[in-house]
């Protein structure tokens, strides 16, 4: 934390560490010089304790700009693979892309929050005169005691954030009903005569709204039926539970799948086990990415308005800094169930 008045120098840094001001040069360039790690370490450590940030940043702010009322950050939990690579996070991105330009706003930095342990790059950018608002992606994710720490003092120097996902330490957020949406799968499942579902499960809201399903049905809730997924390769987690409740002794009629690359790995299991989607097991799940109209058969899923969570997030943030209300509300965006052909049912729906 900013321990002075007045910009922060490297000489303030040098002094601090107890070293040269070419040092800190040195550490903050990755050279020319060579610097041991436990020197490395107190220029670090310095920088972290007084708030440095580099002088571009702060010749840049002395213009006089609306720059940074105009500049959003985006920082993500979990790795690369739970949001680059995935077609559901990739359309919220767009979302959040495509609503920063219709309301003329700028993208300043997208960031793993990992990243953000390193306190040079962490002053840079987690400032007021750099940004005036934050969207936390996958928040959930960020949840070790160093992480712990840096959400301090992200919520201590940006007032103006929102989550998207879940909601962290009373922060509002943009949502979409993850319970009912599980329950409108699981529903219409059962409407089909279905008594043994499978669920192939995320830790989330997901399981009340399966639970809710079999409850009001008066089907019991067998922990048999149930696989937690890897968060880290959905597809291939799936493919493989899959297989483990077909060799299991209560073999399911129909799979819920936790979301639409989860379900896709299921198809391709019961494929490869000669079984037909839906006639021997039927499958649904939630997203509605454009794969799952694009497979056969077409996937029944319940769909999620993804490029509107990320539209509904800037518009939120902007209107929370005209209100500036203590206690803002999360935003529930509603869900819809798709009927395709791999429930069993006519398809209603292209």
């Amino acid at each position: 934390m900013r321990k002075q008045d007045g910009p922060v120098t490297q000489q303030d840094v040098a002094k601090r560490a107890g070293v040269s001001r070419a040092v800190v040069s040195y550490v903050l360039n990755n050279g020319p010089r060579n610097v041991s790690e436990e020197t490395r370490q107190r220029v670090m450590q310095a920088i972290q304790e007084l708030g440095y940030r580099p002088n571009e940043h702060a010749q840049r702010l002395k213009q006089g700009s609306d720059a940074a009322r105009n500049a959003i950050g985006i920082v993500t939990g979990g790795q690369s693979y739970n949001v680059l690579n995935r077609p559901y996070y990739n359309l919220v991105l767009a979302g959040l892309f495509d609503g920063a330009h219709e309301h003329h706003q700028h993208i300043r930095f997208f960031s793993f929050f990992d990243a953000l342990k390193d306190p040079v790059f962490f002053n840079k950018n987690i400032h007021p005169d750099e940004i005036s608002s934050l969207v936390l992606i996958l928040p959930q994710m960020m949840n070790t005691p160093e992480h712990e720490a840096l959400l301090d003092a992200m919520i201590e120097r940006i007032d103006n954030i929102v989550c998207l996902e879940d909601s962290i330490r009373g922060l509002p957020a943009v949502i979409f009903d993850r319970a009912a949406a599980a329950y409108m799968a699981v529903e219409h499942l059962i409407k089909l005569g279905h008594q043994r579902i499978a669920f192939l499960a995320i830790e989330d809201q997901r399981k009340q709204g399966y639970r809710q399903a079999l409850l009001e049905a008066n089907l019991p809730y067998d922990e048999s039926l149930i696989r937690v997924l890897s968060a880290m390769e959905p597809s291939p987690s799936a493919y493989r539970l899959t297989l483990e409740l077909l060799d299991s002794d209560r073999m399911p009629t129909a799979i819920f799948a936790a979301h639409d690359e989860a379900a896709i790995g299921v198809i391709a299991a019961l494929h490869d086990r000669g079984l037909r989607v839906p006639d021997d097991i039927a499958v649904t799940s939630i997203d509605d990415i454009e794969l799952a109209r694009m497979i056969r058969p077409a996937l029944t899923t319940v769909s999620v308005p993804k490029s509107k969570i990320g539209v509904f997030a800037i518009q939120f943030l902007l209107s929370q800094r005209e209100i500036r209300s203590p206690q803002a509300a999360s935003i529930v965006l509603p869900v819809e169930l798709i009927v395709r052909e791999s429930c069993g049912a006519k398809s209603v729906h292209p």
